[in-house]
């Protein structure tokens, strides 16, 4: 019985753990909407010769402030509470794996996502976005030299090129950082610290299969409920005679 209990106790701190990193992304989509609407604000109905400074210096200033936030949001939710998620998980998987009267709850679940989790999608969720504001500060930076990088007393101009070079530059040391932070993620590398072989083969490695239809498979009910539903099954036969 203690060991359903731990096991049922699991699920309370992936509920809180889960609603931190829920309300980073929440924080983040706002970031985005916000990133995106400046940039607009600044290209929709306004002369670039208008502005004190340079309009495509602006823009580049926007999507580097978009981009660092996106990485900040990203560190806060995948290599903080993801990974605190990730840990109370990988001990319910290894729950399942020894106890077969447990239901294999979280073995299915990561049955559906083919052994991976979700965090590949998480990732999209933040590089995608990330990526995005820095395509839009290169097109910036080359498709508007001349157009967008002009004031109306023509100062700073050449100074802000670049600073906007650089700011492009730091936009794409914080992503090559993300992505090298990318292939620590995974469920396998957890579950190794167990020192159990056979729990560590269930995670896909190299061919890409995963293994916890074993652990489905191998549930069963509890010892005795069988014998437990048989009066009752008898007794509606007799009250059906």
């Amino acid at each position: 019985m203690e060991i359903h209990e731990h096991y049922w106790k699991l699920s309370e701190m992936e509920e809180r753990y889960n609603a931190s990193a829920g309300g980073i992304r929440a924080l983040a989509s706002a970031w985005i909407l916000a990133a995106l609407g400046a940039s607009g604000a600044l290209l929709v109905g306004h002369d670039p010769a208008s502005w004190p400074l340079p309009l495509g210096f602006l823009i580049i200033v926007v999507m580097t402030l978009g981009v660092i936030g996106m990485v900040t949001l990203w560190v806060m939710d995948q290599l903080v509470f993801h990974r605190l998620l990730s840990s109370v998980f990988v001990v319910g998987l290894k729950i399942e794996k020894d106890n077969p009267d447990i239901p294999p709850l979280r073995s299915m679940m990561m049955k559906t996502q083919e052994g991976l989790g979700t965090h590949r999608w998480e990732r999209l969720f933040y590089l995608g976005p990330t990526l995005v504001f820095a395509v839009i500060s290169l097109v910036v930076l080359v498709g508007g030299w001349e157009s967008l990088f002009s004031s109306s007393e023509g100062r700073f101009a050449t100074y802000s090129r670049q600073i906007g070079v650089v700011f492009v530059l730091l936009q794409c040391f914080a992503i090559g950082w993300v992505i090298a932070k990318l292939p620590v993620m995974g469920l396998r590398a957890r579950a190794a610290h167990f020192q159990d072989p056979e729990f560590a083969e269930l995670f896909p490695k190299e061919d890409g299969i995963s293994r916890f239809e074993t652990v489905i498979a191998r549930f069963r009910s509890k010892p005795g409920d069988e014998d437990a539903d048989k009066p009752h099954e008898m007794e509606k036969h007799a009250q059906g005679g």
